[in-house]
């Protein structure tokens, strides 16, 4: 097991190893009362979006769930949305063979069938109106030390959750590039 306490928001968190049927990301945290009004979390890979889990709090008050890829959104899978703000969450995404298990407070949410390959994650990236506590990370082999510079195949994903954002770009020859060679 691998515990980050209290990253930045809005930022990334590596993620050292391929996800794979077994392995699980934790995510403590609050709900805050913020301008956004919605929070995300998202798995990413280079400048895809692999998993967006978009918890939304005004009008619709629903969780909205898609992929996207070079910036184009698939279909949208929508839930009611059980948090409120103020409220502490525990959400859980468990990597299946075909999907993810979706919890949140120990109630199952849903299942999001895979997309894209999950061993394409690199990164768990939170932004938007939450505090998160900790990030825990199960179920990988941990062959690697992920308290060490981790190399994505491009420059990082920095400023996520900004207006400044632009998704990396894999660099030529890197292992992931060849989930999105085109």
């Amino acid at each position: 097991m691998h515990t980050v306490y209290s990253p930045p928001v809005p930022g990334t968190i590596p993620i050292h190893e391929q996800l794979r049927d077994g392995c699980k990301i934790r995510v403590l945290g609050n709900v805050t009362n913020g301008h956004d009004k919605t929070f995300v979390i998202e798995l990413l890979s280079g400048p895809h979006i692999v998993l967006h889990l978009s918890f939304r709090f005004h009008k619709e008050h629903q969780i909205v769930m898609n992929s996207s890829s070079f910036g184009n959104w698939g279909p949208e899978v929508r839930h009611k949305n059980p948090l409120h703000h103020g409220d502490a969450f525990d959400l859980l995404i468990s990597v299946h063979s075909d999907h993810y298990y979706i919890s949140v407070n120990g109630h199952h949410l849903a299942d999001y069938h895979h997309r894209f390959p999950a061993a394409s994650v690199q990164a768990v990236g939170l932004r938007g109106d939450v505090g998160v506590s900790q990030v825990i990370f199960e179920g990988f082999s941990f062959h690697q030390d992920w308290n060490r510079p981790h190399n994505f195949g491009h420059g990082g994903f920095l400023g996520y959750g900004t207006d400044q954002y632009r998704p990396p770009q894999f660099q030529q020859g890197h292992s992931y590039n060849a989930y999105w060679n085109r």
